[in-house]
C-alpha cells in the first residue's frame, strides 16, 4: 500500500526543521571542534558587513568579491547575532521551494505530485547543509527564480526588478538574458504601456512601428515560393548576390527579434541594474567595480580545482600570456552559453539548466561544491523509483526536477537508458583527482599533471553528459499561441508544435 504523499506545508515545516537542527549542530561545532561548520565565505560576509556598519568600506576585508548590498544586509550579523545571515540563506531555501512548488502547478501538475519533486529541494542534505553554513547561492538561486516565475504570472516588472538585482547582486545570472529574451515571442502578453511603450522606443530608434512590420512579414509569407525562385537564380548566376540576400535575411532575423516587449524587458532590467551599480559606485567608487566585476574577468586561481585552465594558469601565473588567458577563457565558455540560450530559450527552464551546466564546466575555476552540486542534483525517476515509489509512481513520462549551482529549475525529459549510471564514469577520473591532490596537500608530492589529466578526464565526461542530456530533451515551448502557460504535466493546451504535427 502506498504511503499518502505529504502536504506542501508538511514539507516546507519539515525542511525547516532540518535546518534549524544543522544551524544549531553548526554553533555546537564551530565552537568545540577544530575543523569548522561555517563556511570561510560567510566569515568574510560577516567581516566586510562590521566594515559597513562601522561606516568603512567593505573592501577594506580582504576577498570580499561581492556587492556593498550583501554587506549591508548582513549587518545584524554584529549587532544581532552572528547567525543572522545564516537565517536569510535558509529563508531564501525555503522560498525556492515555494516558487518550485508554484511553477509546477502553473505547468499543469497537482499540488500533491508536485510537492513531492519539491521534496526533492526542502529535503536534500546537501542544498540545507550549504545554506546553513553560510553559502549566498540560495539567494542568488530565489532571485533568478523569483524572475520567471514572475515572467510566467505575468507580474512583467517584478520579473525586470528581480533579474536586473540578481546581475547586480552576483553578474553570472547575465548569461541568462538571451533565453529569456528568447521566451518574450509573440506568445507573451506584456502589459498593454509595456507594449506601447516598447513600440515609441522602436520608432524613436528609427526601426519602424511594429504593425507595419508585421504586415511586412505577412506579404513576405506570401510570396515565399516566388522568393525562394528568385533567389536561387541570384545565386546562379552571381554568387555574391546569393551570400548577400543570406547576409540580409539573416539581418532581417535580427531586426525581427528585436520586439516592444524585449526592448522594454531590457531597458527596465538593465534600469534597475545600472541605478544600483551607480549608487554602489558612488558610495565606493572604483574598488566596487574592480572586486565585484572586474576581478572576475581576470581572474587567476593557480591552485588546483577541476577546471582544464588551471594547470596552465599555474605554469603562467606571472607571464605575460597567463594575463591573456585569464581573459581568453571566456571566449568559448561564454560562447556555448550564448548558443544554448538561443537554441533552447523558449523551453526557459532546460536553456538556464543547461547554460549552468556549460559555464561551470568551462570557468576557470571549478570547485568541488559546484560540480557536486550539478551532479547530485539531478533526479531521475528510473534511479529513484526502485528505492521510493510513493515518490515517482505517478508520473508518466518521465520528469524531473534540476538543481544546478542553487538554481532548481523544473523541466521535461524522455530519459535515453545509458545516461542513468551518470555517476559511474565520473566517480573514477574523480577518485584520481582526490587521491592525486591528497598526494600534493599532505604528503608534498608532485602531481600538478596528474590532477590536470584528471581534470581532463572529468571535463570529457561532462560533455557526453551535456551531449545525453540534449539528445535525451523534450523540447516544450513555454507559453501557447493563446498565452497561456503550456501544461505539460497535464491536460493543458496542446502545443503548437503537436498541432502542427496532427494536421
Amino acid at each position: 500500500m502506498p504511503l499518502p504523499s505529504p502536504s506542501f506545508q508538511t514539507l516546507t515545516l519539515l525542511g525547516l526543521l532540518f535546518r534549524l537542527v544543522l544551524l544549531v549542530y553548526g554553533e555546537y561545532q564551530d565552537a568545540h571542534f577544530v575543523v569548522k561548520y561555517t563556511d570561510i565565505d560567510y566569515i568574510v560576509f560577516t567581516d566586510a558587513a562590521r566594515f559597513a556598519y562601522g561606516g568603512r568600506s567593505p573592501y577594506d576585508r580582504d576577498t570580499y568579491r561581492y556587492t556593498p548590498l550583501l554587506a549591508l544586509l548582513l549587518a545584524p550579523n554584529v549587532w544581532l547575532h552572528r547567525a543572522f545571515g545564516k537565517c536569510v540563506f535558509v529563508a531564501s531555501d525555503l522560498v525556492v521551494g515555494y516558487l518550485l512548488q508554484r511553477i509546477l502547478q502553473l505547468r499543469g501538475m497537482d499540488a500533491r505530485r508536485a510537492a513531492r519533486h519539491t521534496a526533492l529541494w526542502l529535503l536534500n542534505p546537501v542544498v540545507a547543509n550549504i545554506s546553513t553554513r553560510g553559502s549566498v547561492e540560495s539567494v542568488m538561486g530565489a532571485l533568478v527564480l523569483a524572475s520567471l516565475y514572475c515572467l510566467l504570472t505575468r507580474r512583467f516588472y517584478a520579473a525586470c526588478a528581480l533579474y536586473g538585482l540578481s546581475v547586480h547582486f552576483k553578474i553570472y545570472p547575465v548569461v541568462y538574458a538571451l533565453p529569456l529574451l528568447s521566451l518574450l515571442d509573440e506568445s507573451y502578453r506584456p502589459p498593454r504601456e509595456v507594449w506601447r511603450a516598447g513600440c515609441m522606443v522602436l520608432a524613436v530608434l528609427g526601426i519602424g512601428s511594429w504593425g507595419d512590420r508585421e504586415d511586412e512579414e505577412g506579404r513576405e509569407g506570401e510570396d515565399d515560393d516566388q522568393g525562394d525562385v528568385d533567389v536561387g537564380r541570384a545565386s546562379g548566376n552571381n554568387r555574391e548576390s546569393g551570400v548577400l540576400v543570406t547576409v540580409m535575411s539573416y539581418a532581417h532575423a535580427a531586426i525581427r527579434f528585436v520586439t516592444p516587449t524585449r526592448v522594454m524587458f531590457g531597458l527596465l532590467s538593465g534600469g534597475v541594474f545600472f541605478a544600483l551599480t551607480g549608487i554602489m559606485y558612488q558610495g565606493y567608487g572604483e574598488e566596487f567595480l574592480e572586486h565585484t566585476y572586474l576581478y572576475h574577468v581576470t581572474r587567476k586561481d593557480h591552485r588546483h580545482n577541476f577546471s582544464v585552465w588551471f594547470y596552465y594558469m599555474y605554469l603562467t601565473l606571472d607571464s605575460p600570456s597567463g594575463r591573456l588567458l585569464g581573459v581568453l577563457t571566456f571566449v568559448p565558455q561564454l560562447a556555448l552559453v550564448a548558443v544554448v540560450g538561443a537554441a533552447f530559450g523558449r523551453d526557459i527552464f532546460f536553456a538556464c539548466f543547461l547554460q549552468t551546466f556549460v559555464f561551470v564546466m568551462y570557468n576557470k575555476v571549478c570547485t568541488a561544491q559546484c560540480m557536486y552540486l550539478i551532479h547530485t542534483r539531478i533526479e531521475y525517476r528510473s534511479k529513484f523509483r526502485p528505492l521510493s515509489p510513493p515518490l515517482f509512481s505517478s508520473l508518466a513520462p518521465p520528469t524531473l526536477v534540476f538543481h544546478v549551482v542553487y538554481l532548481p529549475l523544473p523541466t521535461h525529459l524522455t530519459l535515453n537508458p545509458t545516461l542513468i549510471p551518470v555517476e559511474r564514469p565520473l566517480y573514477d577520473p574523480c577518485a584520481l583527482w582526490l587521491s592525486s591532490a591528497y598526494r600534493l596537500e599532505f604528503l608534498g608530492e608532485n602531481t600538478f599533471r596528474t590532477i590536470w589529466l584528471a581534470s581532463l578526464a572529468m571535463f570529457a565526461v561532462n560533455c557526453w553528459i551535456v551531449v545525453e542530456l540534449v539528445r535525451s530533451h523534450m523540447f516544450e515551448y513555454m507559453f501557447a499561441r493563446s498565452g497561456k502557460v503550456r501544461w505539460v504535466w497535464g491536460n493543458g493546451e496542446v502545443s503548437t508544435v503537436a498541432v502542427a504535427s496532427a494536421s
